[in-house]
């Protein structure tokens, strides 16, 4: 059953936003996905003294007239994807609250948002969304043709690692032609010499461990057993884990990186696991896909929001 049924996209009325809306299509057509919420948040809807006039009237509001400019991009790039329902939402407000509220609203699976590099924008959006919200968040890199091919999922075995792969397996992300490849990045402990091993001993039994779950996680997932394999990488010294784990992407010639972000507590909201922060620091070249657990944390959202 496909579990991203759902898709949000936020634009900004840039460039990016033609990138975003073409992969946005491509996605639909590939996961057969129900509906696109198209949303864009401006701080003030109201048109200015002096806008043109016509027999004493406003030919066109402000929201009115975005929406039509969205809809002359969106309807091209959908013409072929006739499953799919779309809908373009243009809201005042602050855009952070906006789009937690409509995404809410509206039952979104995941929110589509662009990646910028070299593009105007700060791009911090996302990154937000991640910490203020419970759903996923797909960062689309600025430049990057739709594809589909090798999707890599950084696997700690954890529960949320695990609940990241459950979401690709369990959707259309998983098609038979679509190979996975499961990143697992280890440590081997300073305390090695303690334990009357070697380091190359003390490797060894790290990466045994590594293949030890990995094959109890294909237990849970048969799926895994013809469509994925497992790649294990070493952290040495300094190695910043996130962009380990994109530099084995780019290796890997992913279409796609998928992480399992931590949620939030009301202790300490705001906050992503760290794995996930340092990735989001290195990737810009690949679509990142970070998936959150959409039961966790709705109480401090609806607070967030002011509906409770």
């Amino acid at each position: 059953m496909n579990t991203l049924n759902r898709l949000m996209v936020a634009l900004d009325l840039t460039q990016i936003d033609l990138v975003l809306i073409d992969y946005a299509a491509f996605l639909s057509a590939a996961l057969e996905v129900e509906k696109v919420y198209f949303i864009h948040v401006e701080k003030s809807l109201e048109l200015p003294a002096g806008f043109p006039q016509e027999g004493g009237r406003k030919e066109v509001s402000a929201g009115e007239g975005i929406r039509q400019m969205i809809n002359s991009e969106v309807q091209p790039a959908f013409a072929n994807v006739p499953r799919t329902e779309v809908e373009i939402l243009v809201e005042e407000g602050t855009p952070l609250k906006e789009l937690l509220r409509w995404s809410k609203d509206k039952e979104v699976d995941l929110m589509l948002v662009g990646r910028k590099l070299r593009l105007r924008g700060s791009g911090v959006l996302g990154q937000k969304l991640l910490r203020s919200g419970h759903l996923g968040v797909l960062f689309v890199p600025e430049s990057y043709e739709p594809r589909l091919r090798r999707i890599v999922v950084s696997v700690d075995f954890s529960e949320y690692s695990e609940m990241a792969l459950d979401r690709v397996l369990h959707s259309a992300l998983a098609r038979p032609e679509v190979h996975v490849i499961c990143l697992n990045v280890y440590q081997v402990p300073s305390s090695y010499h303690t334990m009357g091993m070697s380091y190359e001993e003390y490797d060894t039994r790290m990466r045994m461990f590594a293949e030890d779950k990995y094959k109890k996680l294909t237990s849970h997932f048969p799926e895994l057993r013809d469509r994925a394999e497992l790649v294990l990488v070493r952290q040495e010294g300094n190695d910043d884990i996130g962009e380990l784990i994109v530099m084995e992407a780019k290796r890997a010639r992913a279409d796609m990186l998928v992480v399992g972000a931590k949620g939030m507590t009301a202790m300490a909201h705001f906050v992503l696991g760290s794995v996930t922060e340092k990735v989001l620091r290195y990737d810009m070249d690949i679509p990142l896909l970070v998936f959150k657990n959409k039961k966790e944390d709705v109480g401090f959202l609806d607070a967030l929001l002011g509906t409770t």
